[in-house]
Protein backbone atom coordinates (compact mmCIF):
# COMPACT_ATOMS: atom_id res chain seq x y z
CA UNK A 1 0.00 0.00 0.00
CA UNK A 2 1.21 3.25 -0.51
CA UNK A 3 2.06 5.77 2.30
CA UNK A 4 1.58 9.63 2.95
CA UNK A 5 4.13 11.59 1.55
CA UNK A 6 4.02 14.15 4.42
CA UNK A 7 3.74 12.90 7.76
CA UNK A 8 2.74 14.43 10.63
CA UNK A 9 5.21 12.75 13.21
CA UNK A 10 8.33 15.21 11.84
CA UNK A 11 6.09 18.28 12.58
CA UNK A 12 6.01 16.83 16.39
CA UNK A 13 9.49 16.19 16.92
CA UNK A 14 10.42 19.68 15.47
CA UNK A 15 7.16 21.29 18.10
CA UNK A 16 10.07 20.24 20.90
CA UNK A 17 12.94 22.33 20.10
CA UNK A 18 11.09 25.27 18.31
CA UNK A 19 8.62 26.43 21.31
CA UNK A 20 11.06 25.00 24.07
CA UNK A 21 10.27 26.13 27.79
CA UNK A 22 11.26 29.69 28.11
CA UNK A 23 13.03 29.77 24.93
CA UNK A 24 14.14 33.40 23.82
CA UNK A 25 13.36 34.43 20.17
CA UNK A 26 15.99 36.79 18.80
CA UNK A 27 13.56 37.86 16.38
CA UNK A 28 10.00 38.24 15.91
CA UNK A 29 9.61 36.82 12.20
CA UNK A 30 11.15 33.58 11.37
CA UNK A 31 11.77 32.07 8.04
CA UNK A 32 12.65 28.79 7.28
CA UNK A 33 12.89 25.68 4.38
CA UNK A 34 11.72 22.33 5.57
CA UNK A 35 13.13 19.13 3.79
CA UNK A 36 11.77 16.09 4.27
CA UNK A 37 12.36 12.40 3.34
CA UNK A 38 11.89 8.84 3.87
CA UNK A 39 12.32 5.52 2.69
CA UNK A 40 10.61 2.37 3.05
CA UNK A 41 11.66 -1.59 2.78
CA UNK A 42 9.09 -3.82 1.75
CA UNK A 43 7.11 -5.84 4.08
CA UNK A 44 4.21 -7.87 3.37
CA UNK A 45 0.87 -8.37 4.69
CA UNK A 46 0.66 -11.57 6.45
CA UNK A 47 -3.37 -13.25 7.11
CA UNK A 48 -4.39 -13.82 10.76
CA UNK A 49 -4.44 -12.67 14.43
CA UNK A 50 -2.50 -9.85 15.84
CA UNK A 51 1.43 -10.16 15.04
CA UNK A 52 4.49 -8.77 14.02
CA UNK A 53 5.31 -9.10 9.92
CA UNK A 54 9.06 -8.95 9.03
CA UNK A 55 10.66 -7.16 6.38
CA UNK A 56 10.45 -9.34 3.09
CA UNK A 57 12.30 -6.62 1.07
CA UNK A 58 14.64 -3.94 0.09
CA UNK A 59 12.65 -1.61 -1.27
CA UNK A 60 8.78 -0.53 -1.57
CA UNK A 61 9.06 3.05 -1.59
CA UNK A 62 10.38 6.45 -0.74
CA UNK A 63 8.80 9.73 -0.37
CA UNK A 64 9.89 13.70 0.00
CA UNK A 65 8.51 17.30 0.42
CA UNK A 66 9.46 20.65 0.69
CA UNK A 67 8.08 23.32 2.68
CA UNK A 68 9.07 26.88 2.90
CA UNK A 69 7.49 28.80 5.85
CA UNK A 70 7.18 31.54 8.13
CA UNK A 71 6.35 32.21 11.51
CA UNK A 72 5.44 35.64 13.10
CA UNK A 73 5.63 36.33 16.97
CA UNK A 74 3.45 38.56 18.58
CA UNK A 75 4.07 39.03 22.47
CA UNK A 76 0.57 39.20 24.23
CA UNK A 77 1.69 39.30 28.23
CA UNK A 78 -1.02 38.17 29.57
CA UNK A 79 0.12 39.80 33.39
CA UNK A 80 3.40 40.66 35.57
CA UNK A 81 4.01 37.07 36.81
CA UNK A 82 6.43 34.91 35.08
CA UNK A 83 4.10 32.20 34.70
CA UNK A 84 2.03 34.29 31.69
CA UNK A 85 4.20 37.42 31.44
CA UNK A 86 5.69 35.77 28.38
CA UNK A 87 2.38 34.46 26.48
CA UNK A 88 2.80 34.72 22.90
CA UNK A 89 0.59 34.49 19.69
CA UNK A 90 2.67 32.98 16.60
CA UNK A 91 0.94 33.60 13.21
CA UNK A 92 2.24 30.70 10.84
CA UNK A 93 2.13 30.65 7.12
CA UNK A 94 4.07 28.05 4.51
CA UNK A 95 3.20 25.68 1.12
CA UNK A 96 4.07 22.20 1.03
CA UNK A 97 5.72 20.81 -2.49
CA UNK A 98 6.10 17.51 -3.97
CA UNK A 99 6.20 15.91 -7.05
CA UNK A 100 2.47 14.93 -6.99
CA UNK A 101 0.73 18.16 -5.01
CA UNK A 102 1.29 21.89 -3.64
CA UNK A 103 -0.11 22.60 -0.25
CA UNK A 104 -0.39 26.15 1.19
CA UNK A 105 -1.15 26.18 5.26
CA UNK A 106 -1.97 28.52 7.95
CA UNK A 107 -1.67 28.40 11.32
CA UNK A 108 -2.58 30.26 14.57
CA UNK A 109 -0.64 29.52 18.15
CA UNK A 110 -1.00 30.84 21.50
CA UNK A 111 1.01 29.69 24.38
CA UNK A 112 -0.51 31.44 27.23
CA UNK A 113 1.70 29.51 29.75
CA UNK A 114 5.09 28.24 28.88
CA UNK A 115 3.74 24.40 29.24
CA UNK A 116 0.79 24.83 27.35
CA UNK A 117 0.09 25.07 23.71
CA UNK A 118 -3.43 25.99 21.88
CA UNK A 119 -2.83 25.86 17.78
CA UNK A 120 -5.32 25.79 15.04
CA UNK A 121 -5.14 25.59 11.11
CA UNK A 122 -5.96 24.77 7.93
CA UNK A 123 -4.58 23.68 4.07
CA UNK A 124 -5.86 23.48 0.68
CA UNK A 125 -4.22 21.36 -1.66
CA UNK A 126 -4.10 20.36 -5.47
CA UNK A 127 -2.50 16.92 -6.23
CA UNK A 128 -2.11 15.28 -9.97
CA UNK A 129 -0.54 12.11 -11.41
CA UNK A 130 2.78 11.28 -12.55
CA UNK A 131 3.19 8.02 -14.47
CA UNK A 132 2.39 5.80 -11.74
CA UNK A 133 2.74 8.05 -9.17
CA UNK A 134 -0.55 8.93 -7.90
CA UNK A 135 -0.99 12.39 -6.23
CA UNK A 136 -5.69 12.20 -6.12
CA UNK A 137 -7.51 9.62 -7.62
CA UNK A 138 -10.96 8.09 -6.60
CA UNK A 139 -12.15 4.66 -5.96
CA UNK A 140 -13.92 2.93 -8.60
CA UNK A 141 -15.67 0.53 -6.38
CA UNK A 142 -16.76 -1.87 -9.29
CA UNK A 143 -13.30 -2.33 -10.12
CA UNK A 144 -10.82 -1.82 -7.03
CA UNK A 145 -9.13 0.63 -8.92
CA UNK A 146 -7.84 4.36 -7.91
CA UNK A 147 -8.76 6.18 -11.26
CA UNK A 148 -7.31 10.19 -11.47
CA UNK A 149 -9.84 13.02 -11.34
CA UNK A 150 -9.73 16.87 -11.68
CA UNK A 151 -6.99 18.78 -9.89
CA UNK A 152 -8.79 22.02 -10.09
CA UNK A 153 -12.10 20.40 -8.97
CA UNK A 154 -11.77 18.38 -6.54
CA UNK A 155 -8.51 20.00 -4.12
CA UNK A 156 -7.77 18.74 -1.14
CA UNK A 157 -8.71 20.19 2.45
CA UNK A 158 -8.04 19.94 6.21
CA UNK A 159 -8.83 22.20 8.97
CA UNK A 160 -7.76 21.41 12.31
CA UNK A 161 -6.80 22.07 16.22
CA UNK A 162 -4.19 20.82 18.84
CA UNK A 163 -3.18 21.05 22.54
CA UNK A 164 -0.19 20.32 23.60
CA UNK A 165 1.45 19.83 27.12
CA UNK A 166 5.80 19.95 26.93
CA UNK A 167 7.65 20.43 29.80
CA UNK A 168 11.73 20.47 30.19
CA UNK A 169 13.28 19.56 33.36
CA UNK A 170 15.89 22.15 32.68
CA UNK A 171 13.47 24.57 33.74
CA UNK A 172 13.39 23.51 37.56
CA UNK A 173 17.46 22.10 37.37
CA UNK A 174 19.94 24.20 36.12
CA UNK A 175 22.75 22.38 34.36
CA UNK A 176 23.52 21.61 30.38
CA UNK A 177 22.75 18.03 30.95
CA UNK A 178 19.57 18.22 32.89
CA UNK A 179 16.63 18.40 29.98
CA UNK A 180 14.47 16.13 30.06
CA UNK A 181 11.86 16.92 27.96
CA UNK A 182 8.39 15.53 28.11
CA UNK A 183 5.37 16.23 25.21
CA UNK A 184 2.03 15.35 24.66
CA UNK A 185 -0.41 16.50 22.27
CA UNK A 186 -3.68 15.95 21.04
CA UNK A 187 -5.55 17.09 18.14
CA UNK A 188 -8.83 16.52 15.91
CA UNK A 189 -9.10 17.11 11.95
CA UNK A 190 -11.45 17.04 9.38
CA UNK A 191 -9.94 16.40 6.26
CA UNK A 192 -11.51 15.47 2.83
CA UNK A 193 -11.38 16.16 -1.24
CA UNK A 194 -14.15 18.81 -2.78
CA UNK A 195 -16.27 17.42 -4.77
CA UNK A 196 -17.01 13.73 -4.39
CA UNK A 197 -19.82 11.75 -2.65
CA UNK A 198 -19.74 11.51 0.94
CA UNK A 199 -18.65 7.91 0.96
CA UNK A 200 -15.85 8.07 -1.63
CA UNK A 201 -12.68 6.80 -0.43
CA UNK A 202 -9.89 8.40 -2.76
CA UNK A 203 -6.31 8.77 -2.59
CA UNK A 204 -4.36 11.69 -1.49
CA UNK A 205 0.11 12.25 -1.64
CA UNK A 206 0.07 8.42 -2.18
CA UNK A 207 -1.92 7.45 0.59
CA UNK A 208 -5.02 5.15 -0.25
CA UNK A 209 -8.41 3.72 1.43
CA UNK A 210 -8.54 7.50 2.92
CA UNK A 211 -12.27 8.81 3.69
CA UNK A 212 -13.67 11.96 4.47
CA UNK A 213 -14.47 12.36 8.03
CA UNK A 214 -13.04 13.83 11.46
CA UNK A 215 -9.98 12.18 12.93
CA UNK A 216 -8.03 12.47 16.22
CA UNK A 217 -4.24 11.93 16.81
CA UNK A 218 -2.50 11.55 20.34
CA UNK A 219 1.23 11.45 20.71
CA UNK A 220 3.53 11.60 23.54
CA UNK A 221 7.23 12.19 23.69
CA UNK A 222 10.20 11.62 25.91
CA UNK A 223 13.47 12.91 25.11
CA UNK A 224 16.98 13.96 26.82
CA UNK A 225 18.79 16.95 25.62
CA UNK A 226 22.32 16.98 25.32
CA UNK A 227 24.59 20.65 24.40
CA UNK A 228 26.14 18.20 21.97
CA UNK A 229 25.49 17.85 17.75
CA UNK A 230 23.46 14.90 18.40
CA UNK A 231 20.56 17.37 20.44
CA UNK A 232 18.06 14.85 21.67
CA UNK A 233 17.71 11.38 21.82
CA UNK A 234 13.69 9.83 22.73
CA UNK A 235 10.92 7.80 22.22
CA UNK A 236 7.57 8.46 20.66
CA UNK A 237 4.24 6.99 20.77
CA UNK A 238 1.46 8.28 18.38
CA UNK A 239 -2.13 6.39 17.96
CA UNK A 240 -4.74 7.68 15.72
CA UNK A 241 -7.86 7.01 13.63
CA UNK A 242 -11.72 8.00 12.60
CA UNK A 243 -13.74 9.15 15.51
CA UNK A 244 -16.51 7.68 13.64
CA UNK A 245 -15.96 4.09 11.67
CA UNK A 246 -19.30 4.91 9.61
CA UNK A 247 -17.18 7.23 7.66
CA UNK A 248 -15.92 4.60 5.68
CA UNK A 249 -19.83 3.74 4.67
CA UNK A 250 -20.60 0.11 3.65
CA UNK A 251 -16.92 -0.78 4.61
CA UNK A 252 -17.06 0.21 7.87
CA UNK A 253 -18.37 -3.67 9.48
CA UNK A 254 -15.65 -5.35 8.11
CA UNK A 255 -13.01 -3.33 7.26
CA UNK A 256 -13.20 -1.64 10.80
CA UNK A 257 -13.52 2.29 9.85
CA UNK A 258 -12.44 3.28 13.20
CA UNK A 259 -9.41 1.06 13.19
CA UNK A 260 -6.23 2.65 15.50
CA UNK A 261 -3.10 2.87 13.82
CA UNK A 262 -0.33 3.14 16.34
CA UNK A 263 3.66 4.18 15.60
CA UNK A 264 6.06 3.35 17.98
CA UNK A 265 9.02 5.74 16.98
CA UNK A 266 12.99 5.90 18.08
CA UNK A 267 13.53 9.65 17.32
CA UNK A 268 17.22 11.84 17.13
CA UNK A 269 17.68 15.75 16.87
CA UNK A 270 21.00 16.72 15.39
CA UNK A 271 22.01 20.15 15.41
CA UNK A 272 24.61 22.29 13.33
CA UNK A 273 25.37 25.64 14.30
CA UNK A 274 22.25 27.66 14.83
CA UNK A 275 20.51 27.77 12.08
CA UNK A 276 20.20 23.81 10.57
CA UNK A 277 18.17 20.72 12.77
CA UNK A 278 18.54 17.22 11.22
CA UNK A 279 16.13 14.96 12.57
CA UNK A 280 15.88 11.08 11.97
CA UNK A 281 13.15 9.00 12.72
CA UNK A 282 12.84 5.06 13.16
CA UNK A 283 8.92 4.03 12.43
CA UNK A 284 7.52 1.10 13.89
CA UNK A 285 3.78 1.33 12.94
CA UNK A 286 0.65 -1.04 12.95
CA UNK A 287 -2.29 -1.80 10.11
CA UNK A 288 -5.21 -4.19 10.42
CA UNK A 289 -4.22 -7.59 9.48
CA UNK A 290 -7.27 -8.91 7.23
CA UNK A 291 -7.94 -12.52 6.37
CA UNK A 292 -7.06 -12.82 2.87
CA UNK A 293 -4.09 -11.51 0.80
CA UNK A 294 -4.74 -9.04 -1.75
CA UNK A 295 -3.22 -6.93 -4.95
CA UNK A 296 -4.65 -3.74 -5.19
CA UNK A 297 -4.95 -0.82 -1.90
CA UNK A 298 -8.81 -0.81 -3.06
CA UNK A 299 -9.32 -5.02 -2.23
CA UNK A 300 -8.26 -4.35 0.91
CA UNK A 301 -11.64 -2.81 1.86
CA UNK A 302 -13.58 -5.80 1.11
CA UNK A 303 -12.08 -7.99 3.60
CA UNK A 304 -12.29 -8.66 7.54
CA UNK A 305 -10.11 -7.14 9.71
CA UNK A 306 -8.93 -10.21 12.24
CA UNK A 307 -6.01 -8.27 14.14
CA UNK A 308 -3.65 -5.71 13.95
CA UNK A 309 -0.46 -6.18 12.21
CA UNK A 310 3.29 -4.88 13.55
CA UNK A 311 6.26 -4.26 10.92
CA UNK A 312 9.13 -1.37 10.40
CA UNK A 313 7.18 0.99 8.66
CA UNK A 314 9.97 3.60 7.59
CA UNK A 315 13.18 5.55 8.04
CA UNK A 316 12.57 9.59 7.54
CA UNK A 317 15.02 12.08 7.49
CA UNK A 318 13.77 16.44 8.00
CA UNK A 319 16.06 18.82 7.73
CA UNK A 320 15.51 22.27 8.57
CA UNK A 321 17.27 26.03 7.66
CA UNK A 322 16.22 28.97 9.12
CA UNK A 323 16.96 31.89 7.48
CA UNK A 324 16.52 33.83 10.08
Amino acid sequence: MKKHIISSVILAITLICSHSLFAEEKTSLSLFLQTDAAYYPESKCITGDSHFAPITGAYSGLEGAVTFGADYKIATPLGENWLVSDANVVLGGGIEVTPISVKPKASVQFTPVPFLVFKVGGAVGWGWNIGGIEGLCELNKTTCEYEAISTFDHPYYDVWGSATFQFDTGALIPGDWSHVVILASYSTTYSGIAGLDADSIYEWQCGANQARGLKYEAQGILGYQMPIPLHLAGIMVKAGGHYDGADYGKFDENYDGAFVTVNVSPVMQFQFGEKDDLYCLFDFSSRRSLNAEYEKAGESLYLKKTGREWYFQRFALSWTHRFM
